[in-house]
């Protein structure tokens, strides 16, 4: 692969959440959970453990616990991301393989869409995590039935986020 077709990826990613009554191989499945495994982190502590979801009745019930998660029922299958509640530098990493995912399964020609699980008590209980876990996010993952989009997906200007050396100076590189 080129440089150029990783760039590709990157910057073609979109959300998914509507998706094909179309299950998702194990195979595929496996090379995404590799891809969250292999992220980096933080002096390789790799503090994530990663839950998957796909019986069809579990992905119905897990969407209960988040306030924005109609389309998880829909998916194929789901990853929930878990690290340590007590460093808040863990779940940092744990969005590194959260995207590491979410990645791979774009190139692999799957959709994702991460969704906040705002009930988190519910959820670990629900899903049998300890208490000294926090779930970082759950990912839905499945083919795409969205019809492609076309134009351009709105996104802030570089030069509306850019600061150079210190917050406030403004501009364009030269």
């Amino acid at each position: 692969m080129v440089h150029e077709d990783v760039l590709k990826v990157i910057l073609s990613k979109r959300e998914t959440r509507i998706y094909a009554d179309k299950p998702v191989p194990d195979e595929l499945v496996f090379k995404v959970l590799e891809a969250g495994r292999l992220a980096g982190s933080a002096k390789n502590r790799q503090p994530w453990q990663l839950i998957l979801i796909r019986d069809k009745k579990n992905l119905q019930e897990l969407s209960r616990f988040g306030n924005y998660a109609h389309h998880l029922p829909h998916a194929s299958f789901a990853v929930v991301v878990l690290v340590p509640d007590k460093y808040v530098h863990d779940r940092f990493d744990a969005g590194r393989a959260a995207q590491n995912m979410m990645l791979a399964a774009h190139a692999l020609g799957i959709g994702s869409c991460p969704i906040t699980l705002q009930d988190e008590e519910g959820a670990k209980k629900f899903l049998n995590v300890p208490q000294d876990l926090k779930t970082v996010v759950c990912i839905a993952f499945g083919y795409s039935a969205e019809e492609k989009r076309k134009g351009k997906v709105a996104r802030k200007q570089l030069d509306e986020i850019l600061h150079f050396e210190k917050y406030g100076n403004v501009g364009m590189m030269t």
